[in-house]
């Protein structure tokens, strides 16, 4: 294998299309190459030999495999970079930087419709027996309106569960035991905590806290033959004159947080 030329090589590397910063182990830049004066403009201008970089370019020199930066022009940008250390040259180091500003732009966008698409799935990804949040909100919709026009009973109980045993089996197991306890034209689901949410027709708050009380004493017999333990606290409330859909599950979800925070067992609100 032949030694390249140092022309060569330093032309090479000019003509590199990455970025490339050559920095000495005291901080001071040494070099740089066209690629890095096209990212950095101007403030390239600034940069040999000298020991306190234009503030610019300082965090392009802090530690971490990708880096937020500012471009001179204000855009945002991401790079990732690479640290090499010359073993022909010591006390050398250097810094390969490559724009993935679009690779995470990308990936930031899929998560978020890979998100929106789960809250907007009429049916909870894990217990597919029942409905995700979202579904509950967009079928109760028209039961508020009827319950608001004709003045019918509605009420919701969120239920919440903990176990010290396997979560997801006592999830099901409770799916169980709400589907027998509920009828027909009630709706059961649960939002992404996997809180259980119980959308009760025809039915007085002080009807639903009935069935807290029995499906509490049903978790209770539960535990007498289990050989894990499981609790369980509630949120009821019911419709009120001004309720849409989304601000009679938010209540009841509120309910639920407030049962769970002072350990009350039960939260009703009003």
């Amino acid at each position: 294998m032949h030694d390249i030329p140092l022309q060569t090589a330093r032309a090479l590397l000019d003509d590199c299309p990455l970025a490339l910063l050559l920095v000495a182990d005291d901080g001071a830049i040494c070099g740089f190459n066209r690629a890095f004066r096209t990212l950095v403009g101007d403030a390239a201008d600034t940069l040999k030999n000298a020991t306190q970089p234009d503030g610019l370019i300082t965090p392009l020199l802090g530690p971490g495999t990708v880096i937020n930066w500012i471009m001179p022009d204000g855009d945002e940008r991401w790079l990732a970079v690479s640290i090499t250390t010359l073993e022909e040259a010591p006390g050398f180091s250097a810094r390969f930087y490559i724009d993935v500003t679009e690779k995470l732009r990308f990936k930031k966008e899929r998560d978020s419709l890979q998100t929106r698409l789960a809250e907007e799935s009429l049916k909870d990804g894990l217990l597919t027996s029942l409905l995700s949040r979202y579904g509950i909100q967009i079928s109760i919709e028209p039961m508020v309106s009827r319950s608001r026009r004709y003045n019918a009973d509605l009420s919701i109980v969120t239920m919440s569960i903990e176990t010290d045993g396997d979560r997801n089996k006592t999830l099901r197991n409770i799916v169980s035991l709400l589907s027998d306890q509920t009828r027909w034209a009630d709706l059961v689901g649960c939002n992404a905590n996997r809180d259980f949410i119980l959308v009760l027709q025809e039915t007085t708050q002080d009807s639903a806290l009935v069935l807290v009380d029995k499906l509490a004493a049903q978790i209770e017999r539960l535990n007498e033959s289990a050989a894990n333990r499981v609790s369980a606290c509630f949120g009821v409330t019911q419709c009120q004159k001004n309720d849409d859909a989304a601000s009679m599950l938010d209540r009841a979800e509120s309910a639920l947080a407030d049962a769970r925070s002072n350990e009350s067992g039960t939260s009703i609100a009003t």
